[in-house]
């Protein structure tokens, strides 16, 4: 009978918690909307806070980043296996590890140098509507012209 009535609690709150949830605003910042980057001034006029006219852009040259993670884990293999061949007992444990730690080591070093290089991107210059100026560096190709109007969102320009 305890069983029973601990479940049916256990309903009840759930069934509870669930429909109380449902009241929850759909705001995760204290209920304030918003609007995208827009703001309302006073005189009921929207202003986007980070768009502006493009002034400059350029193609340029970034330093590539290579991701050791891969050559890391495959050193690390290696150099376990390599290592455990070494010793007995405790000495072949202390090499497994030894050479597990420095092929993870050696395999990140050559995975970063193998995906590096220069890769090309581009640097978007705009004159945002408040009179500042945002430089932006992207690897896509904006599809923009001096001239444009775009918004700057996150490390992007985007066309409005």
């Amino acid at each position: 009978m305890a069983a029973l009535s601990r479940n049916s609690i256990l309903g009840v709150v759930l069934t509870a918690s669930l429909a109380l949830g449902g009241c929850a605003t759909p705001y995760g910042n204290g209920g304030y909307r918003d609007h995208g980057g827009y703001q309302s001034s006073d005189y009921g006029s929207a202003r986007c806070q980070n768009c502006g006219v493009v002034q400059d852009i350029q193609q340029v040259y970034v330093q590539g980043e290579g991701h050791g993670t891969l050559g890391a884990v495959i050193g690390a293999v290696a150099g376990g296996v390599l290592g455990n061949q070494v010793g007995k007992g405790n000495g072949r444990k202390a090499a497994t590890v030894a050479g597990a730690v420095a092929g993870g080591v050696i395999g990140n070093q050559v995975g970063k140098r193998s995906g590096s290089g220069d890769q090309p991107a581009w640097r978007i210059t705009l004159r945002l509507d408040n009179g500042q100026y945002a430089t932006v560096t992207q690897s896509e190709d904006p599809g923009l012209r001096v001239g444009d109007y775009a918004q700057v969102r996150g490390d992007h320009v985007y066309a409005m």
